[in-house]
């Protein structure tokens, strides 16, 4: 064997080395943040700065309240849009909401990992990417350098993951502390789209998590059964299967990001046939 090829082989072989010792762990980091949110209102730091949040929220309610008087006094004068039938239960929300931010936070945290873990099962990270894991290095057995590319894609898209799941945890930490601010930000009709906004932002960022459940525990059984490929597949296509689900994966926060900021429930079509029915059975029956 000549020198060249060894050479190639000495580096083929390290690199196989480092793809096998740098994709179970990298699958193990990512299925401990992709499959579970921290119970953030149970971080005695985050309560601490949330009651400090609250406290300067109240303070400002109190001059929500005062405008909201204000705005009633001049309803009968030049804008009779907002009457106290308005703006009472508005300003009642807004502080119930704001006050309760922190408890709701921790119930909407423990409902999403509880879907997770009804879709995937007790221990859903460790259990599927140990699967995920072998599927990947399996398809070395087809051709050591594609095994090797593999390892080494799959490594690195659940290394992002992993950079991924840290910012939106701590996105969703800023969110939970912010919290009592946003929500009162309800108080009035000039600013309750701030409020609507956290809500879409905090909701999609959560419960993002319960959709890759769903789509990986579905990949999972499709890359067991190859028939919807028309057929039984290699190791390469299996491999290929699942570096494209973890891009899936990978892109799905982002997007549930970008609908939360240029998306308006309010403003959607079937949101608004909802609310042209309801305003016309609401005549009907006055």
């Amino acid at each position: 064997m000549d020198l060249t090829a060894q050479i190639i082989e000495a580096i083929t072989a390290w690199l196989g080395s480092v793809a096998t010792q740098l994709l179970a762990p990298a699958l193990e980091s990512a299925g401990q943040l992709v499959f579970a949110t921290p119970a953030l209102d149970a971080i005695p730091e985050v309560g601490a700065t949330w009651s400090l949040m609250r406290n300067v929220t109240d303070g400002l309610l109190l001059l929500a309240l005062t405008a909201a008087g204000v705005m009633v006094m001049a309803s009968g004068t030049f804008d009779s849009r907002y009457t106290a039938k308005v703006l009472v239960p508005r300003l009642v929300l807004a502080a119930v909401g704001a006050n309760a931010n922190l408890a709701l936070c921790g119930a909407l945290i423990r409902l999403d990992n509880a879907l997770v873990v009804g879709f995937m099962g007790p221990e859903p990270g460790s259990m599927v990417l140990r699967e995920l894991a072998s599927m990947v290095l399996s398809g070395a057995g087809v051709n050591q350098i594609i095994g090797i590319v593999m390892s080494l894609a799959t490594a690195v898209l659940a290394i992002l993951l992993v950079v991924l799941y840290i910012a939106r945890d701590l996105v969703l930490l800023v969110l939970t502390v912010l919290g009592p601010l946003a929500l009162a930000t309800y108080a009035l009709p000039q600013t309750d789209e701030l409020a609507r906004m956290w809500t879409r932002v905090y909701c999609a960022l959560l419960f993002v998590q319960v959709i890759q459940a769903v789509l990986i525990t579905i990949a999972v059984q499709l890359v067991r059964r190859t028939d919807w490929l028309g057929g039984p597949v290699s190791n390469l296509t299996s491999g290929l299967v699942l570096l494209t689900l973890l891009y899936v994966l990978f892109k799905l926060p982002f997007a549930a990001y970008q609908w939360s900021f240029h998306h308006s429930v309010g403003r959607s079509a079937p949101v608004q046939s909802v609310l042209v029915a309801a305003r016309s059975l609401r005549a009907a029956v006055a």
